[in-house]
């Protein structure tokens, strides 16, 4: 039998789960394009969806397979555009998702399945870096939530489902650090080390560490809690106003999940100026840094008679 190309009107799906196949082989068939993570069939009533490096969030939950959608690499939120629009009204054009998984040093393609969008929860929305080679541009990144039509993908990697409630996991350390990271996240791994070391030596407290995860949430945020001074501590390793205005976002954010109502001290590695000390004031944070190797100091946020 002559195969199957992309000049027959409704060619016939003739892979089977976990076959594999050349990429160009597969667009040659059925259509698409031969690049995209998201790659809509003009010639075929398919859009075929790829795993690769960029699918930070690609994995089976169990129930779903989570597939990071296009785009946003500029620095930018990705939007329900192009290839992500496609995967989104997939079922009101009468097109097939097909799941294949993609490895960076190969052309060859495994196809994972036929799946379908959920419709109860079709995506959420989590934070990540736009571009790996510059870590600290983050914005949106659209998760889609996909359902296996038949079975599950064979030999997806696992990963954790959105949770319905915002549980908080409390921890005996502090996050540990990703492979390679970059000279400011080991500064402010080094400055929150140095700090716990002070607290424990002169005054006798250990923090607690939490991991926090909001609902309908994909990633954690990590927070540090001195329980004697009942402080939620963001750690920085620059005194950049960009940097500050971060932590005190942060701050603001975790504070709602922590049933004392904390208040709010920002770890810093040198003494902020007067502008910055006046605004850490106005926000009723305190600002922490280290006078010595072993010894640091702070200010104090405003007493409530101060705020009023």
């Amino acid at each position: 039998m002559p195969a199957t190309t992309s000049h027959d009107p409704h060619p016939a799906w003739h892979l089977t789960l976990g076959a594999s196949i050349e990429r160009a082989e597969l667009h040659h068939r059925y259509g698409g394009r031969i690049h995209p993570r998201i790659s809509p069939s003009r010639a075929t009533q398919n859009v075929f969806l790829f795993t690769t490096s960029a699918g930070i969030f690609d994995g089976w939950t169990g129930n779903h397979v989570h597939f990071t959608g296009e785009g946003g690499t500029a620095g930018t939120d990705q939007v329900l555009t192009h290839g992500n629009k496609s995967v989104l009204h997939h079922h009101a054009e009468g097109r097939t998702l097909r799941l294949f998984h993609q490895r960076p040093d190969t052309t060859t393609v495994t196809y994972l399945g036929h799946l379908h969008l959920d419709s109860d929860l079709p995506y959420v929305w989590a934070d990540a870096a736009c571009d790996p080679r510059r870590p600290l541009e983050i914005a949106r990144r659209l998760v889609f939530r996909l359902r296996p039509v038949f079975s599950p993908p064979p030999a997806f990697l696992p990963t954790a489902p959105p949770t319905a409630s915002t549980p908080q996991v409390r921890t005996e350390s502090a996050p540990p650090l990703l492979p390679d990271p970059s000279p400011a996240q080991r500064t402010g791994a080094n400055l929150l080390a140095a700090y716990s070391r002070y607290l424990r030596a002169v005054h006798d407290i250990d923090l607690v560490h939490y991991r926090t995860r909001p609902a309908g949430a994909l990633t954690e945020l990590f927070t540090h809690h001195d329980p004697a001074r009942n402080e939620l501590i963001a750690v920085r390793p620059t005194l950049a106003r960009t940097a500050i205005w971060a932590a005190l976002g942060e701050l603001q954010d975790l504070t709602r999940f922590m049933d004392s109502r904390p208040e709010r001290a920002l770890l810093l590695p040198s003494e902020p100026d007067d502008d910055l000390a006046e605004l850490l004031h106005h926000a009723s944070a305190a600002a922490i840094w280290p006078v010595d190797r072993y010894l640091f100091t702070r200010t104090q946020p405003p007493s409530p008679a101060e705020e009023r």
